[in-house]
């Protein structure tokens, strides 16, 4: 499902993007805000300044739709869920179209590195899918969070890797699409 989700951004009511982006990811949409840290007002009951998450881009949030329809959606159009909610003021759009982001940029926007980045965006990467045997790449999975493992073979789409625990070999077998070439 990864592969098949496009990127929109959202104009939402002024301070309502965290509310947004929790309902989408409830309906079962993927949903991003773009947030940093910033040093809080002194107040008199609380003269410490902590850090606290901010919204960088106000009135924006960025969704992932995916190319075929979600159960209980109207038919083949994927905005239904989307046009439902009355919080959302209008799409980005060019020409009376929705504009479709570029996940690799929308990634960089967001601030996600490599070790944070979202299993929507790693399928996205240049390169991705460039890796051979011998090559060693990263499985995305929180089972393998971290490891990196040689390519042993690569059959009808899937890649094989030979994982030893406790002194015995298995053969592991992933699918193409949940490995990423390791930087």
């Amino acid at each position: 499902m990864s592969g098949a989700i496009k990127f929109y951004a959202l104009r939402v009511l002024a301070q309502r993007e965290r509310m947004v982006q929790n309902i989408l990811r409830y309906d079962g949409l993927t949903a991003f805000i773009k947030t940093e840290q910033r040093l809080r007002r002194k107040t008199k009951k609380d003269p410490v300044r902590k850090p606290m998450p901010y919204c960088a881009a106000p009135s924006y949030v960025f969704v992932g739709l995916p190319v075929t329809p979600l159960p209980g959606t109207d038919g083949d159009n994927p905005w239904s869920l989307v046009r439902k909610l009355h919080l959302i003021r209008s799409v980005v759009s060019l020409n009376g179209r929705p504009v479709e982001l570029n996940p690799e940029a929308l990634g960089a926007f967001l601030g996600f590195d490599d070790y944070n980045l979202p299993e929507h965006f790693k399928f996205f990467r240049t390169g991705q899918q460039e890796f051979k045997i011998g090559d060693h790449v990263r499985i995305a999975s929180p089972a393998f969070d971290g490891f990196e493992l040689p390519v042993k073979d690569i059959q009808r789409g899937e890649c094989i890797f030979d994982l030893v625990m406790m002194g015995q070999t298995t053969e592991l077998r992933i699918p193409l699409e949940q490995c990423y070439k390791a930087a």
